[in-house]
C-alpha cells in the first residue's frame, strides 16, 4: 500500500503594521531613483505569540536588471545602528513596492531568510501604482512546498491577515492629514479641546447611528443581524453599571480638570513671555 504524503508547512501568523512604516516606504518610493521599478527595505519589529507587530523600516539599495543584486553589507550596518538604539525590534522581514510577486521576490527572501539565521522572513508590499484606485497593503511568508521535511519542491507566498495599528498620537496625525484628502492644504494638529469635541461628536453620531439600525430592526424595515446584534450585546454588559447624575458629574470633573489644565499652560506662557522681555529690556 502506497504511503500517504503530506505538505509540510509554517504555522499561521497575524500582521501588524504601524503607519509610519507605510509612510517611511512612500517616502523612500518617492526618493528612488530614476528608471527604478520598485524599492525594497528591511522590516523591523518583534513576535509576541504568533502576532507579528511591524514598528519601523529602513531602505536597502538593490538593483534587479540581468542579475539581481542587494547591498547586505549596508543592511547589515543599518541594522547594528538601528539595534543600538532599538535593541528590542530585531529584523523580521523586508519590504517591496508594487503588488507583483516575481522571480526576483524569491531571491530576495532567501537573502532575507540568511540574515535571519534561516527564519522566515515576513514580506510587506505597498501598490505605489494605486491599481483599481487603491493603494493596497499586504504581507506574505514564503513557504517551502514539500512533500515531507527533507526534500523541496519550490516556494510559494501565502498571504497572511494584516492590521494597521496606531497609537493615540498617530491617531491624531492621521486625523490631520486626512482633513487634506481633497482640498490639498495644509492643516494643524487640533488643539486638546477641539480633539475632546470631535471625539464626542463621533461618539454622538455612532450612537445614533445605532440607535437608528435597532428602531428599524424592531420595526420590521430591515433584516437584523444575530452577529451584529451579539456585538452591541457584548459592547454593552461591558459598560459599567452607574447611575447617570454619578456619570454626568465625572465626566464635568475631568473637563473641568482639562480647562484647569489649558487655563494655567496659557498663564505659564505668559510670565514666561514677561520675564523674557523683562531681562531683554534689563540687559539692554
Amino acid at each position: 500500500m502506497q504511503k500517504e504524503t503530506s505538505i509540510f508547512l509554517p504555522s499561521q501568523v497575524t500582521v501588524k503594521v504601524h503607519p509610519v512604516v507605510i509612510f517611511n516606504i512612500l517616502d523612500h518610493y518617492i526618493r528612488r531613483n530614476v528608471g527604478q521599478d520598485r524599492v525594497i527595505g528591511t522590516l523591523l519589529g518583534f513576535n509576541i505569540d504568533g502576532v507579528l507587530e511591524i514598528r519601523n523600516c529602513f531602505p536597502v539599495v538593490h538593483s534587479e536588471t540581468e542579475q539581481i543584486a542587494v547591498e547586505m553589507d549596508y543592511q547589515r550596518k543599518m541594522l547594528d545602528l538601528h539595534l543600538k538604539s532599538s535593541p528590542r525590534e530585531p529584523i523580521i522581514g523586508w519590504y517591496a513596492t508594487g503588488n507583483d510577486i516575481n522571480e526576483n521576490s524569491v531571491h530576495i527572501n532567501n537573502f532575507y531568510r540568511d540574515e535571519m539565521g534561516n527564519s522566515t522572513p515576513i514580506h510587506l508590499t505597498v501598490d505605489t501604482g494605486l491599481s483599481n484606485d487603491t493603494m493596497g497593503i499586504h504581507a506574505y511568508m514564503a513557504h517551502n512546498l514539500s512533500l515531507n521535511p527533507e526534500s523541496s519542491l519550490g516556494s510559494y507566498f501565502s498571504q497572511l491577515p494584516l492590521e494597521i495599528l496606531t497609537f493615540e498620537a498617530e491617531n491624531a496625525g492621521l486625523e490631520s492629514i486626512a482633513q487634506t484628502k481633497y482640498d490639498q492644504q495644509s492643516t494643524s494638529l487640533l488643539s486638546e479641546l477641539e480633539s475632546l469635541q470631535g471625539s464626542l461628536t463621533k461618539l454622538d453620531e455612532m450612537l445614533e447611528s445605532i440607535t437608528s439600525y435597532i428602531e428599524s430592526v424592531e420595526k420590521g424595515e430591515i433584516q437584523g443581524d444575530p452577529r451584529l446584534g451579539r456585538f452591541l450585546a457584548k459592547t454593552i454588559q461591558a459598560l459599567p453599571k452607574a447611575n447617570a447624575q454619578v456619570m454626568d458629574k465625572v465626566i464635568n470633573n475631568s473637563v473641568k480638570d482639562l480647562l484647569m489644565i489649558v487655563y494655567l499652560s496659557s498663564l505659564t506662557r505668559s510670565q514666561l513671555a514677561v520675564a523674557t522681555k523683562i531681562s531683554h529690556s534689563l540687559s539692554n
